[in-house]
């Protein structure tokens, strides 16, 4: 039987549990698993004991692995096939979708309960029904997902880095290119160089930024972020990171600013940043609620955008995102702090925390 790392009871650890899994029905498919990302996502769903969703339930909604089977109706797929697996999946059907707007697809039924689309558990304990984290629940050696919840990729990419396409890459990478469209000489700030924010200092290189400003605290991921890209770096440790950025760039700030965290503090320091007639893209949820003066948009102009996902269409983007990386333009490997097996799933959670990795990944082998 697949193993999977499950959360058993809301405060209590994470155990590694052995699963049945049941045929997929129609428009499902049946997945093995490679290798699934650690995000903070899944740490907020951990340490809010799975709150609203059904438990016992299995974490993880970044992966990439190999079909093993498909049910009925599904077109497109195959079994052998590669997949990346995507948290949100585009009907292409719908308004949003229709509009350009697929991260925002309102005709996929949503599987925030944990349960696939269809209300069904293709999981189960004991008999017991177990829960799907985002309908994926892909830190497990094999998991069902509706066929819109996979996107095939060249079988050739290396399945341990595609599995951080699916979240880390695809929102950092599609916040440069899908929401600010950056162009060849722009100038930006990236406030967090984590998984996501290192990717949009990626993307702004690939772009041809004329400069790009990344701000932590930690140094390792400061020296991480020049690596993949920054020209300037600015440890928020060290003083006023505003201060510090303007002095970099003459005093006028940059023409995008991005904010992976969204603490009321680093947005407003984001806002700071950016020029008179700039953009600042906010991505992260550190804050439920933020505020700004309603002057500091009107007199200088600028533009304050959200960002869900990258905005992208990810059955175009994620084939695009293996190219660059199989031509050595995206840096995926250098990203992926750790590997780690199933059992380590909490000590990735710590590594998180503590700021030590940009991405730590679980291998199912």
């Amino acid at each position: 039987m697949p193993r999977a790392v499950v959360l058993t009871e809301p405060g209590k650890s994470l155990t590694v549990e052995d699963l049945q899994v049941s045929h997929p029905g129609p428009d499902q498919i049946r997945i093995r698993l490679a290798a699934a990302g650690v995000c903070h996502s899944d740490l907020h769903v951990f340490e809010a004991g799975g709150r609203g969703m059904h438990i016992p339930l299995v974490l993880g909604h970044e992966g990439a692995g190999e079909i093993i089977e498909v049910g009925p109706g599904v077109s497109g797929l195959r079994v052998g096939d590669h997949v990346v697996l995507s948290v949100m999946p585009q009907c292409g059907a719908c308004p949003s979708c229709v509009d350009g707007l697929p991260t925002l697809c309102t005709g996929y039924p949503k599987t925030l309960t944990g349960s696939l689309p269809d209300g069904s558990f293709a999981l189960s304990i004991g008999g017991e029904p177990v829960g799907q984290m985002a309908g994926i629940g892909c830190w497990s050696e094999e998991a069902v997902v509706h066929r819109l919840s996979a996107v095939k990729i060249d079988s050739s990419m290396p399945l341990t880095p595609a599995a951080i396409l699916g979240c880390a890459v695809v929102t950092g990478f599609g916040a440069v290119t899908n929401v600010a469209r950056l162009r060849a000489g722009d100038t930006m700030a990236v406030i967090g160089c984590g998984g996501v924010g290192l990717n949009a200092i990626q993307a702004g290189r690939i772009a041809g930024a004329g400069r790009i400003v990344a701000i932590d605290v930690n140094p390792k991921k400061l020296h991480l972020a020049s690596l993949l890209g920054a020209t300037d770096s600015v440890d928020s440790s060290q003083g006023d990171p505003v201060e510090q950025l303007l002095e970099l760039v003459g005093g006028r700030g940059t023409d995008f600013a991005f904010d992976f965290v969204s603490t009321p503090r680093t947005a407003r320091a984001a806002l700071s940043m950016t020029r008179p007639g700039g953009t600042l893209v906010l991505t992260g949820l550190g804050s439920p609620e933020l505020s700004f003066g309603i002057s500091e948009l009107i007199r200088s102009g600028r533009t304050i955008k959200g960002n869900m996902m990258g905005m992208g269409e990810f059955r175009a983007q994620y084939p695009e995102l293996v190219r660059l990386y199989q031509e050595g333009v995206l840096l995926l490997d250098e990203l992926i702090s750790r590997q780690l097996h199933l059992d380590e799933a909490e000590a990735a959670f710590a590594a998180m925390q503590q700021g030590d990795v940009a991405r730590s990944v679980l291998t199912m082998s």
